[in-house]
């Protein structure tokens, strides 16, 4: 090759290098920060901390769970109340009531619910 053309060479892969860096340095990053839920500086607390279940049997086979009463002792405000059976960490059944303040609820499952079915009882408040 001759002198004349490698130096023309030179400045050419100058800027291409130099073009190369700068398009990889416009390239955005985005970072995901996830926190578990009452973890981190803000804790979510809840107004409802103490609920009452009361269960309501099938009048035709006592092994069968047909509704629940959950009693809320305190006002949380508007909102939706669910009440949730596991076995384990699998769902079995959900059944969910709409508050309007402190007060008894009744919270009827789709279909009866076996009481050797699940382990483990959630009463979860969502607020409106």
């Amino acid at each position: 090759m001759r002198r004349n053309n490698k130096k023309r060479l030179i400045p050419l892969a100058l800027a291409l290098a130099l073009s190369l860096i700068s398009a990889a340095l416009a390239v955005p990053a985005i970072t995901v920060n996830v926190q578990e839920l009452g973890q981190g500086s803000k804790v979510i607390t809840s107004t409802v901390t103490n609920a009452d279940v009361t269960w309501t049997l099938d009048s035709t086979n006592p092994d069968y769970v047909t509704s629940a009463t959950v009693t809320i002792t305190t006002d949380p405000g508007a909102g939706t109340i669910y009440l949730k059976l596991y076995s384990g960490t699998t769902l079995v059944a959900v059944a969910q009531a709409t508050l309007n303040g402190s007060g008894t609820y009744t919270l009827t499952f789709a279909s009866p619910v076996a009481l050797s079915s699940f382990d483990t009882v959630y009463v979860v408040y969502q607020g409106g």
